[in-house]
């Protein structure tokens, strides 16, 4: 497709050089542009036209979802189809985008050719979004129940989690290509904001399976009370290991089917 321009907006540079590998072969005359968050893809949208979005949802500073929102508020960009790559799929996210103009969602990890053929059929399509269904996805997030006690949330998987004060076996609440949030018990010293942090993320059937580099970004108490036996730890990951994302996609794809 002759002249074809792809804007690839991911955090993580492995996706990035991924995608941009797969679009440029699959279309050896397209230009594909990358940018490292949502800003800095807002200013090239602002600076350029673009006739794809292929963008990430979690992001630090202005957030897939957000970039989306500002897209469709463009006269230029409420028509280019926009696709969202990412881990997250859950039901509320998926409504929250549906509702604010997405076209499709990929789930990472993915195959080259399945996202070569989405870009096929959005390209074919337009960008053009159904009123009604964003009117159906605000209606059912509205509908959500607000005084239900929400239920135990399912651990995604073991992990242990080193830093300068020891290690601890936690559990995985959540994970991303990006970062992990596990729940630790709480000791006498108190892991702090931007210390230094391995992840050894474990296998089903115990060992394990990729040590992560990262540091601490967010602790919150698990219990909303000052004594909390456990607390929310959230470790943002800063390797950049071709084999080691491969392994952690592979991972969060089985998370994610068990699920």
């Amino acid at each position: 497709m002759a002249g074809l321009k792809v804007l690839i907006v991911d955090d993580a540079r492995f996706i990035r050089d991924l995608v941009k590998k797969i679009v440029t072969t699959g279309f050896p005359d397209s230009q594909a542009d990358a940018a490292e968050d949502g800003e800095a893809g807002r200013k090239l949208m602002m600076n350029n036209s673009y006739d794809i979005i292929l963008c990430d949802w979690e992001m630090p500073g202005m957030s897939g979802l957000e970039l989306l929102q500002w897209a469709r508020r463009q006269p230029a960009y409420q028509k280019v189809p926009f696709l969202m790559i990412t881990s997250r799929g859950e039901r509320d996210y998926v409504l929250k985008a549906v509702q604010s103009g997405v076209n499709d969602y990929i789930g990472k990890p993915f195959e080259p050719k399945q996202l070569i053929e989405k870009i096929k059929q959005w390209l074919a399509r337009g960008g053009e979004t159904s009123a009604a269904a964003r009117r159906r996805a605000a209606e059912m997030l509205a509908a959500e129940p607000r005084a239900q006690k929400p239920a135990a949330q399912k651990p995604k998987g073991l992990a242990q989690i080193r830093l300068g004060s020891g290690s601890s076996r936690c559990a995985i609440k959540d994970i991303t290509l990006q970062q992990v949030k596990v729940a630790v018990k709480r000791e006498e010293s108190l892991p702090s904001i931007l210390e230094a942090a391995v992840v050894d993320i474990e296998q089903a059937a115990g060992g394990s399976m990729v040590q992560l580099n990262g540091f601490v970004r967010a602790i919150e108490a698990h219990e909303p009370k000052a004594d909390s036996t456990f607390l929310n730890v959230e470790v943002r990951f800063v390797d950049n290991d071709p084999d080691k994302l491969d392994l952690l996609s592979r991972y969060i794809e089985r998370m994610n089917k068990a699920g």
